[in-house]
């Protein structure tokens, strides 16, 4: 899900299309499909405003950020195909920046799990459903 000034402007929840060996490497992987939308959604604001800011990936899992922020092999991941190391790439490039948060402040929570109704309402706010 992307937020510009508080709204959310592009989401997506759908199934990976391969299957993942690892909570990381699924993580990853939604990692880089959010850096590609992230990186052209830029793109296409940089065609209209000037845009000083780096935009934010917010990750809830503390491996996957560690990966995406870490441009060197790891043993543990080499099951990971390349093509998924995207969000790394635009990280090194200093076009994204990956932070973590923690899972209970996840927005994109909202689309991909069920939700008691105190922190959907919570949730929905925060992406200006409220």
């Amino acid at each position: 899900m992307c937020l510009h000034a508080g709204a959310a402007i592009s989401w997506l929840s759908q199934k990976q299309s391969s299957v993942a060996i690892s909570t990381t490497e699924a993580e990853i992987v939604a990692a880089s499909e959010a850096a590609r939308e992230v990186v052209w959604l830029r793109r296409l604001m940089e065609m209209m405003i000037t845009v000083n800011s780096v935009p934010e990936l917010y990750v809830d899992s503390e491996a996957a950020v560690k990966l995406a922020q870490n441009p060197e092999f790891d043993r543990r991941t080499k099951h990971i195909r390349i093509r998924h190391f995207y969000v790394r790439e635009r990280v090194s490039d200093g076009e994204l920046d990956v932070k973590r948060v923690p899972t209970e402040f996840q927005l994109a929570d909202i689309m991909t799990k069920p939700l008691h109704k105190p922190r959907l309402s919570a949730l929905c706010d925060k992406i200006g459903l409220g």
